[in-house]
């Protein structure tokens, strides 16, 4: 298990890696492939609808493939080929923007589709009182992989400003390098089942019916309000910054570079926070800062002022992207996790185009000082307060867990990393 476990982490980062050069520069390739400004709204939602909808498939094409492990090494080995044709779409005459197109569908479903059984895999290969910790410390060593990804590839292209072309191949030679240490990993990594085997069937209908009368149920609900309420701002918050704010490139970067910067220390200690006292608790207090996030845009005056909310919204978004992973493992019936799994990403994917869709209706329509886009940040706001709140507190912790108020944790969360610096400073080296 150990053994697998550390190919679970070098897997981890290989991914990230992968998607930090990969998916942060599809709409500029579609850019650079004279897109219009349709087509590049398309690469940015349609893979990601269509994705979201093929993963409830997730389950029959696991049975087909055998096990687990099968069928997620093939889709990391089928999507690590789809960088060659990627690569090769500026040959392709006008047709060229419609391939990258379905190229990209494709790599997001092949990402999508076996997410569910990999769900699955990794609930019985980690402890349920470790979840929170480990899933922490994968997640942001894979930030800073994704992160380093990134900037070589926003390097690579400023280096080869003048041929983009040979940058882009850069950047996806670097991307098939990380989904090939993925597919690899994945190869390495123990699976306890051997073989998928039988699992109960439950319908979306029958599933959707139940939700409100199930823990479950009520969690994949909060979730799809958080999300969907957070992707009325979110597609817009980078316009704003390069438009209504007028941010350098240079500042741009470092804005958004401090989101993977404050993952890494942020995630670690929430999981550990999540193992302790409950996932639910974390779940609710990360939840709570998220609300107030899209508020603290309206201070915004300066960029020394938008890093300090990029780093409040990251580490807000590190507790809630932990304990939700880790809510979703103790409440999800064991025989039941790839088609539950499969139903908790369509509504994210479902919530992330609605979101998306609804903040571009509203955007002309509504203003704070002047400003559509501070308009659509309020809405947003407002939004997750008065469907989020209420909800969390209809959910209820799964595990035995120690008992800490909302202010106790919020201390924890405050003087834990201090703590730790103390305890480490004055043990001395660990022999």
């Amino acid at each position: 298990m150990r053994r697998s476990l550390r190919f679970s982490m070098v897997e981890g980062a290989s991914f990230f890696s992968m998607v930090g050069a990969a998916e942060g520069y599809f709409q500029a390739f579609a850019l650079f492939l004279k897109a219009t400004v349709f087509q590049v709204g398309l690469v940015s939602t349609l893979p990601l609808s269509i994705a979201s909808v093929l993963q409830l498939f997730s389950r029959p094409v696991q049975r087909l493939s055998g096990s687990r492990r099968r069928f997620n090494v093939a889709a990391g080995a089928v999507r690590t080929l789809l960088f060659v044709p990627l690569a090769l779409s500026p040959f392709m005459g006008q047709a060229r923007v419609w391939v990258l197109l379905v190229l990209v569908c494709a790599y997001y479903s092949l990402n999508y589709l076996p997410n569910p059984a990999w769900t699955s895999w990794m609930r019985d290969l980690v402890d349920d009182s470790q979840r929170g910790r480990f899933f922490g410390r994968r997640n942001a060593v894979g930030n800073i992989a994704g992160l380093a990804a990134s900037v070589t590839a926003g390097l690579a292209l400023q280096a080869y400003s003048g041929s983009p072309l040979y940058g882009f191949l850069i950047v996806f030679g670097v991307a098939v390098l990380g989904s090939i240490g993925s597919a690899v990993s994945l190869s390495r990594q123990y699976d306890p089942q051997g073989e998928s085997p039988a699992q109960e069937g439950q319908g979306m209908l029958e599933f959707v019916r139940g939700l409100a009368r199930t823990n479950y149920g009520r969690f994949v609900i909060c979730n799809f309000l958080v999300y969907f309420g957070a992707y009325i701002a979110s597609p817009f918050v980078v316009p704003f910054m390069l438009d209504g704010m007028g941010f350098s490139y240079l500042q741009f970067m470092v804005a958004n570079s401090l989101v993977s910067l404050v993952k890494f220390p942020s995630l670690p200690l929430w999981g550990t926070l999540g193992d302790r006292y409950g996932t639910k608790k974390t779940l609710a207090l990360s939840a709570f800062m998220i609300c107030l996030t899209p508020f603290t845009w309206l201070l915004a005056r300066s960029f020394l002022w938008v890093c300090l909310i990029q780093v409040f919204g990251a580490f807000a978004w590190a507790g809630f992207e932990i304990a939700a992973l880790s809510f979703a493992y103790d409440a999800m019936p064991a025989e039941m996790v790839t088609t539950q799994t499969s139903f908790l990403l369509f509504f994210r994917g479902l919530a992330i185009v609605g979101g998306g869709l609804a903040g571009g209706v509203l955007l002309p329509h509504v203003h704070v000082r002047g400003s559509s886009y501070l308009g659509l940040f309020v809405i947003s706001g407002i939004f997750r307060l008065v469907c989020v709140l209420p909800l969390l507190f209809l959910i209820r912790e799964e595990r035995a867990v120690q008992q800490i108020s909302y202010p106790g944790l919020a201390l924890k969360l405050l003087t834990l990393p201090s703590r730790a610096l103390v305890r480490r400073w004055f043990s001395g080296p660990q022999s």
